[in-house]
């Protein structure tokens, strides 16, 4: 499938667009990513749980604790990409003013073969871009590696015990971030294609590949917007939080869990709706429209 490029100016717009995204049936948009986010979090909680007392039970050791660690990781992947192929239903099931509602995420239980290229998908560019971030950091800082692992050794250290920051570590959080924001723009236009146009995963990996190198400005632009966002909102947040910390020393304390709480949720919920907008408006904009989503969306729209 062809994709195409777009001008500098559609990485606004696509950051643009999702935050907009929420004037429109905010009801299904929010639902549907609380939603999302709430059956990940009870899911990883549970298995989580499960998993922890049956590694303490045996006392199993660190290959113990890899391996529940990965049995944790692969179900929860597994219901995410599920979700996931309901909620770009809904995405797109709103912005082509068709029938939606919050209930729509569970779409992808009943089209299993989408949901387990969705899956496919992911755990490929989980695995590729763990191989390019490793080799990368071999090549150009290994140091960084040798520090990171002395940190794992040591996590809860005091400030003393923190090895200092090696040599070559700016450049590595540079190349962390040129590859994640390549790799958010090739899992977009994938993702897109195998949940709303049907395609395998080879395609939708070859497909997220040209889009993504199509698009290099936009994605430049996108970043810049994102990162200038991100200070100001968490500026915001900052200040607003500094008056509530004011306020529970007048009230009480339980004025912080009463304000914080439905704060952190409203934050998660806006981040969540954001960032799949942007990359649903991405893979629609380099993709060239929705032909055919509309017959996809009803054959497997679940009705609760």
């Amino acid at each position: 499938m062809t994709t195409r490029a777009m001008g500098p100016g559609a990485g606004w717009d696509w950051l643009k667009q999702a935050v907009n995204l929420g004037s429109h049936r905010p009801m299904a948009i929010f639902g549907g990513a609380a939603l999302v986010f709430g059956v990940v979090v009870v899911v990883a909680l549970v298995l989580a749980l499960l998993l922890g007392t049956a590694v303490s039970t045996l006392q199993a050791g660190g290959t113990g604790s890899m391996l529940a660690s990965f049995a944790i990781t692969i179900p929860v992947l597994m219901i995410m990409a599920t979700l996931l192929v309901g909620y770009l239903r809904l995405l797109d099931a709103v912005e082509n003013t068709r029938d939606a509602s919050a209930t729509d995420v569970f779409a992808g239980f009943s089209d299993w073969p989408t949901a387990l290229r969705i899956f496919g998908f992911m755990l490929v560019m989980t695995l590729v871009q763990n191989l390019i971030l490793g080799g990368l950091v071999a090549v150009l800082a290994p140091d960084v590696g040798a520090w990171y692992m002395q940190v794992l050794q040591n996590p809860a250290g005091t400030p003393a015990q923190v090895p200092t920051l090696p040599q070559g570590f700016g450049m590595v959080f540079a190349v962390f971030w040129v590859v994640g924001l390549f790799g958010y723009a090739v899992q977009a236009i994938g993702l897109g294609q195998i949940a709303l146009a049907k395609r395998g995963v080879g395609g939708a990996l070859v497909d997220g590949l040209s889009g993504a190198a199509k698009n290099l400005l936009p994605l430049l632009v996108l970043m810049l917007a994102m990162i200038a966002a991100a200070i100001v909102i968490g500026l915001v947040l900052l200040l607003l939080l500094f008056v509530v910390g004011l306020l529970a020393k007048v009230v009480g304390t339980w004025l912080l869990f009463v304000v914080g709480i439905p704060l952190y949720l409203a934050v998660v919920m806006a981040m969540i709706v954001v960032s799949f907008g942007v990359m649903y408006f991405m893979w629609r904009d380099v993709c060239a429209g929705t032909a055919g989503v509309r017959a996809i969306h009803d054959e497997t729209r679940l009705e609760l």
